[in-house]
């Protein structure tokens, strides 16, 4: 993780976290919770990353039928995933921000699967920061010359890498939920895939120009 340093880099990379709640058994019921409430796992990685996936939206019924949802965060690290990074989770009934009842909690250790997604990345695009550096350093620029118009006062315009290839991993972990007085209260079966995107992320889209309106009246 701390390839970026060393060759000279000093940009950030770009990551995403997708996160799947496959299955969860609660064993040991928090009894002051309402069975009416949505339950919801938080998901909180350092200080800044956070997201919640909820079995139904508040105040709506469960459909069986309707496909699992999941949720996607996209984020840069300001420093590297160290092995006091830890992923934390907590699963709550809840039915809002400031009223739900802890049903049980886990965490799990982030450095490894980031540490194998960036080794993965490395392989897949050598040499990655040179090229960015290369990047930066080969930019055309002008060159003093005494004929204005001649195409030598123009600095060469190499080729010049936009994309990388992104690498990810998907992982699947059943994870023992415990309470704050560290009695297990059930197992959560959580889907979660890392991605690494690089430096940049760039994407071409169409653009339909608005068509122009007719100055004439009873035009269509």
């Amino acid at each position: 993780m701390g390839s970026e340093k060393q060759s000279g880099f000093r940009g950030n990379l770009f990551w995403m976290m997708e996160f799947v709640v496959d299955d969860m058994l609660i064993t040991r019921q928090n009894k002051c919770a309402p069975e009416e409430y949505p339950t919801c796992v938080e998901i909180t990685f350092r200080s800044s990353i956070y997201l919640c996936v909820c079995d139904r939206e508040y105040g709506s019924c469960v459909n069986p039928t309707s496909p699992q949802v999941g949720k996607c965060v996209m984020f840069t690290l300001d420093s590297p995933v160290t092995d006091e990074d830890k992923l934390y989770i907590h699963v709550y009934k809840k039915r809002s921000g400031n009223c739900k009842y802890l049903l049980g909690m886990a965490e799990m250790q982030a450095k490894p699967i980031f540490d194998r997604v960036k080794k993965d990345f490395d392989a897949q695009n050598l040499n990655w920061e040179e090229s960015v550096m290369y990047n930066v350093k080969t930019k055309p620029r002008l060159k003093k010359c005494v004929k204005a118009n001649s195409c030598s006062c123009y600095g060469t315009v190499p080729e010049r890498q936009e994309q990388y290839i992104a690498t990810s991993e998907l992982t699947k972990r059943m994870l023992p939920l415990f309470n704050q007085c560290k009695m297990q209260t059930g197992n959560l079966v959580l889907l979660m895939r890392v991605v690494c995107s690089g430096p940049s992320i760039v994407s071409s889209f169409e653009f339909n120009p608005p068509k122009p309106k007719c100055p004439c009246l009873g035009c269509s």
